[in-house]
């Protein structure tokens, strides 16, 4: 990009941690200046749509409730098979008692 093309600025201030922080992450990412970076995080919030993190959001809630439904399912199985066992044992000890006099 020439410098011609960045003839606008833009101003902000942070914290001592935060500056710290953003110099960090441009290091972690091999970027060479905290303009870069922020360069770069405007360029990539410009060309992702405002909607794609909420489609995403949505999609995550969306499949949490179908695990969700499928837990619930298996509960109630497991409940069930519970308490057909529990009802079971008094007439499996009835059969196994031995015969009275």
């Amino acid at each position: 990009m020439s410098l011609e093309s960045r003839s606008r600025m833009i101003s902000f201030r942070l914290s001592a941690d935060e500056y710290e922080r953003f110099r960090e992450l441009c290091f972690t990412h091999g970027i060479r200046s905290v303009s870069e970076m922020a360069r770069a995080a405007i360029k990539l919030m410009l060309e992702q749509p405002a909607r794609a993190p909420q489609e995403a959001l949505e999609s995550r809630v969306s499949e949490l409730e179908g695990r969700l439904h499928m837990l619930s399912m298996e509960l109630k199985r497991l409940h069930h098979n519970a308490s057909e066992s529990s009802a079971a044992k008094p007439a499996l000890a009835l059969a196994q008692s031995p015969a009275g006099p």
